[in-house]
């Protein structure tokens, strides 16, 4: 048995590494063991959503975010762990007793410790760029999407520096970064977002239910819904139609509907977040077929342009 396995201190020192054996049956599955264990030391990274994670992902391919190649590690390894547990960390060594595999996972201290100063001074500047950005139209969707982001970063950052802050603490002294907190951020954004009226004006729509449901929605997103179309900025508009038709044996009435709409930006009369959607009800009496039309095209708009409305936003 290799000293690495009974005493890996010995042979990685404390004072200059962080280190963990990992052992298992298969080889690939002792690497994520030995990885996961040394992540552990850090504690658990922060999940974001879908979204924001895509986000993420194609602001560091654009290399707008600060990130590191960890392009050594099997697909295994990537399938099985956070990459963000990966900054640093190299599989040193392997071995197997015949029925259980060893390996070893190594973080040089010294190391690791420049690559989050500079990830994190990176991003620190990121985040202000976005900030700065932010300031020439505030109260605007893009304003919004801004600090939105900014927000991801600076919860990113968070976690390199709470990691740095394992991995050698006296170097965050000598970060010299000033940025706001994600939560000081996020703070500003939701503030942001209540001083955006979206006013929305269908076609069409009888009652204005369907405007209701649109407003409700945006709402939720922390938007303010509006009907008053002279104060908003941004309009979601466009039209609702209905088409009624007989089955062949004379016994249902169907309606079928037809909404397509867009949000209006006033200022510049550009058009952005296109949402459509169609179907069709039935039943023996017409406006009981309309009725139940107007419930299934709430319901969906619930659902479907709360998804749509998020994904524009994160696009930004």
């Amino acid at each position: 048995m290799p000293e690495w396995v009974s005493s890996p201190a010995t042979v990685y020192p404390s004072d200059r590494y962080l280190q963990y054996v990992g052992y298992a049956a298969e080889r690939n599955k002792a690497e994520v063991e030995a990885i996961n264990g040394l992540a552990a030391i850090f504690g658990q990274s922060v999940k974001s959503d879908s979204l924001a994670q895509k986000r993420m992902a194609q602001a560091k391919s654009d290399g707008k975010v600060a990130t590191v190649s960890v392009s050594a590690f099997s697909q295994d390894v990537l399938r099985s762990v956070d990459v963000s547990d990966l900054v640093g960390v190299e599989i040193k060594d392997y071995w197997s007793d015949g029925t259980t595999w060893y390996a070893i996972a190594v973080l040089d201290k010294t190391k690791t410790a420049d690559i989050y100063t500079d990830m994190i001074r990176k991003n620190a500047k990121a985040i202000n760029d976005l900030l700065q950005k932010a300031e020439i139209d505030t109260y605007s969707i893009e304003g919004y999407a801004s600090y939105d982001f900014a927000s991801d970063i600076a919860l990113e950052n968070e976690g390199h520096i709470r990691k740095l802050s394992v991995i050698k603490p006296e170097a965050i002294k000598s970060l010299n970064v000033n940025v706001p907190s994600s939560k000081e951020i996020a703070t500003r954004r939701l503030e942001i977002a209540k001083k955006i009226p979206i006013c929305v004006l269908i076609s069409g729509d009888e009652d204005g239910k369907i405007a209701s449901v649109f407003s409700e929605v945006i709402s939720s997103s922390g938007f303010r819904g509006s009907l008053d179309s002279t104060t908003a900025r941004y309009v979601l508009t466009g039209s609702l139609t209905f088409e009624e038709s007989v089955s062949s044996d004379n016994k249902t009435r169907k309606c079928r509907y037809n909404l397509e709409t867009y949000i209006l930006d006033t200022e510049n009369d550009h058009q952005v977040c296109p949402f459509n959607l169609s179907g069709r009800d039935s039943h023996v009496q017409y406006s009981e077929a309309k009725n139940r039309a107007m419930k299934s095209l709430a319901k969906k708009i619930k659902v479907d342009f709360k998804k749509t409305f998020a994904e524009y936003l994160k696009s930004l």
